[in-house]
């Protein structure tokens, strides 16, 4: 082979590796290895209850319940009204109890709670805090821990006393020698706050189905 030749194969060789190369980086900046997390995260939000209390959802399911806004440390009380929004929206959506009713205030005592619930004509009180909140825009894990307080307004006695905690990894990066493709981001903590939401109303929505089920079963 003469110079010429061989001068020609080894430029088409390198404007095939050039080729390859620029396809290659293309395909990584489509694919978001070159970008910053995406804007939507197939990462999973996995989650805990602890039932400390529970009273009958039949017996209350005809009550009016006033629901307070949650209470917070002051570094993340910023963040209550949208855990508190998802809370009301998941419990009106479900309806464990007649009437639903959002009092936007955050009280600072049980008898403050009844005293509320009492003037509104709520026999219900739905105590809410906010106990532990980290967002880590996603890069970081995410993590949301509340407790849930239901008091009878006529008595104060305490009906339900749950604690939920929900949390989100961020997904591995994976190194490449010129690169590195980001994991998947974390959830956020709006998703978190609906996915506790979710789950309360649920708890509850699903007691009383027990319930009449059960209360149907006897009848028979």
């Amino acid at each position: 082979m003469d110079r010429q030749s061989r001068g020609k194969n080894e430029g088409d060789l390198a404007m095939r590796i050039g080729a390859a190369i620029f396809l290659l980086f293309a395909a990584c900046a489509t694919a978001g290895c070159m970008t910053q997390l995406k804007a939507n995260s197939p990462q999973p939000v996995e989650s805990s209850i602890d039932v400390f209390s529970q009273a009958s959802v039949l017996q209350h399911s005809l009550d009016n319940a006033c629901m307070f806004v949650f209470s917070a440390p002051l570094e993340i009380a910023a963040d209550a009204p949208m855990v508190t929004n998802a809370y009301q929206a998941r419990l009106l959506q479900r309806s464990p109890f007649a009437h639903i009713r959002l009092i936007d205030t955050v009280v600072s005592s049980d008898a403050q709670a009844l005293w509320y619930a009492r003037k509104r004509g709520c026999t219900l009180a739905i105590v809410p805090s906010l106990l532990y909140l980290m967002d880590g825009s996603g890069g970081l894990p995410t993590r949301l821990v509340v407790r849930i307080r239901i008091l009878d307004a006529a008595s104060g006695q305490l009906l339900w006393d749950i604690k939920q905690s929900a949390w989100s990894e961020p997904g591995p990066d994976i190194d490449l020698t010129w690169n590195t493709i980001v994991g998947a981001p974390a959830q956020r903590c709006h998703i978190l706050a609906d996915c506790l939401a979710e789950k309360f109303a649920g708890y509850l929505a699903q007691h009383l189905e027990e319930e009449k089920k059960e209360q149907a079963g006897e009848q028979q």
